[in-house]
């Protein structure tokens, strides 16, 4: 019995041994299966995290952090990527900055300097350092932002401001200057990002910066000298007394931030206007002995409105002309006379008018009056010996005798006798003759008939006091109306001269109406002068 038990049992356990001899290959595979997945698991969720890290680097493109110390405010928390740092609306001025960059890939810094008051353009600081000031209620009035470093190229830095009076101006880019200069504007707000190289501006990018600097500069081209070197903001381009055209200009601005331009045209000898030139471009000729007889000047650019462009030139005959503004003429047109200097200046609008620029001693167009005067010792070094009908001899300057004594033709030719009384008188005879005057009729009458020493045109040689037999050859406002004064007013121009102090405008001369005395000028100048019906000094605008 025992035996047939012990049998059983080890059947059993030899058929247990054969079943797990049976199974063995499907546990390996199970287990080899089994590792597997836990392998692939593995790498599965390495990739994921490549692909997240990936995905990551992608997504952190660099920006930019900052922040402003804001007046009664102090430093404003950081903001980021164009978010606004500052104030808008509440008058408050910036006084400081600090900027950093964000998610930095490669080599890239940041730097930035502020304009500030009172004390200009900073050095250049970077990478989140202060520029501007703090406890020193200094405002801030411009920024420039630049990136640095190897991979630099490979981004843009955008900027824009808010500027006192102005607002938002439009968006400066790598180290170009936003706000303003020269006005005493406050900053108020600031917007900052960084951008790959070539995406489009955050938005407009004509008028970032607006600043009273425009550093006009201008050249001419003259007669027998070529082309001269640059002047600048009235300095004076050209020649005056040598008689040398002007052949050709160029104008331009070299503050190219200023974001204002210059459009000019010239008239031009046988040829009339040209077009309109820009910026540097030539307007005129070159090597033909062409004269430039009128030009036109006119500011272009989107700070265009804020200035005003004056020119003044001078003319053959005319000397320096009055200043003119904004594309208005200068110089003369169908006369036939060369322009020989000129001098430009722009300026900001509102500002007053630059002063007209008086005619040198000597020259034709020199004005005389109580406020511009003549040396002692001043004598024309031209006179003559005038050969006409005189009531006592008597001298002038050869291009003025010469043109009287066509004068005094044309009158005898009308069956009229005109008479010199006085011409050219030294300063010594003047002080001798207003001081009669002023032992005649006292200070306050004298002013009105006698010049003070220095102060009269007879002493330039230039003027002649004439009279006739019909008022006794005196010298008294009836002659006017005698035939020989009214031939005086109607057709002295025609000869080169005008009636100095006509009736009418002693407010103006500062002397009474004196019929008899006649200024020389030259034809064109005096026929201009006349038909304007104004003054010298209104017709030179000085006074």
């Amino acid at each position: 019995m025992l035996r047939l038990r012990a049998m059983r049992i080890t059947l059993i356990g030899l058929f247990g041994l054969v079943l797990l001899l049976a199974m063995m290959p499907h546990i390996s595979r199970v287990s080899a299966e089994d590792n597997s997945t836990q392998t692939e698991n593995a790498v599965t969720a390495d990739s994921v995290e490549r692909v997240a890290t990936s995905e990551r680097t992608v997504n952190a493109m660099m920006g930019c952090s900052y922040r402003t110390h804001v007046q009664n405010v102090g430093w404003q928390d950081f903001v980021s990527n164009g978010a606004m740092s500052g104030t808008e609306g509440q008058g408050l001025r910036l006084e400081g900055i600090e900027v950093n960059l964000e998610n930095v890939s490669g080599d890239v810094g940041i730097e930035y300097t502020t304009h500030v008051q009172n004390i200009g353009w900073q050095n250049y600081v970077k990478n989140g350092a202060m520029s501007g000031t703090s406890g020193q209620s200094l405002r801030l009035e411009a920024i420039k932002i630049r990136l640095i470093g190897a991979d630099a190229g490979n981004y843009d830095v955008y900027y824009q401001v808010h500027a006192q009076n102005f607002g938002w101006l439009d968006w400066a880019k790598n180290d170009a200057s936003a706000g303003t200069e020269g006005f005493g504007l406050r900053l108020e707000g600031i917007r900052i990002m960084v951008v790959p190289k070539g995406d489009p501006a955050p938005g407009a990018t004509d008028r970032p910066f607006v600043t009273t600097n425009t550093q006009s500069t201008y050249r001419t081209h003259i007669q027998n000298i070529g082309w001269q070197g640059w002047q600048k903001n009235g300095e004076m381009s050209g020649t005056t007394g040598q008689n040398l055209r002007l052949e050709a200009i160029e104008i331009i601005n070299e503050n190219l931030e200023s974001n204002v331009g210059f459009e000019y045209q010239t008239h031009v000898q046988n040829l009339g206007w040209q077009g309109w030139k820009e910026d540097g471009e030539l307007s005129g000729t070159s090597n033909q002995g062409l004269r430039l007889e009128g030009i036109q000047i006119r500011l272009t650019g989107a700070n265009a409105n804020l200035f005003d462009v004056y020119y003044e030139a001078y003319v053959e005959g005319f000397g320096w002309m009055p200043w003119v503004m904004n594309g208005e003429s200068a110089g003369t047109e169908g006369l036939g006379l060369r322009l020989e200097g000129i001098k430009i200046i722009v300026q900001l609008k509102g500002l007053p008018i630059p002063d007209n620029t008086a005619n040198e001693l000597g020259s034709l167009a020199q004005l005389v009056n109580k406020n511009h005067h003549i040396p002692a010792d001043y004598v024309p070094d031209d006179l003559v010996w005038v050969n006409l009908p005189s009531t006592r001899d008597t001298q002038l300057r050869a291009d003025a005798a010469e043109h009287l004594i066509q004068l005094f033709n044309g009158a005898s030719a009308q069956g009229l006798t005109l008479y010199c009384n006085s011409g050219y008188r030294s300063y010594a005879t003047q002080a001798a003759l207003y001081q009669w005057n002023v032992e005649m009729y006292g200070v306050a009458g004298a002013e009105l008939v006698s010049a003070r020493p220095g102060m009269s045109e007879h002493q330039l040689g230039l003027a002649m006091d004439v009279t006739s037999a019909t008022v006794d050859f005196d010298l008294v406002e009836s002659f006017g109306a005698t035939a020989e004064g009214q031939f005086i007013r109607d057709h002295a121009h025609e000869y080169g001269f005008i009636v100095r102090y006509p009736q009418g405008k002693t407010n103006i001369t500062g002397y009474a109406y004196e019929p008899w005395h006649l200024r020389y000028l030259g034809v064109p100048v005096a026929t201009a002068i006349y038909n304007s019906g104004k003054t010298m000094e209104e017709f030179y605008g000085i006074y």
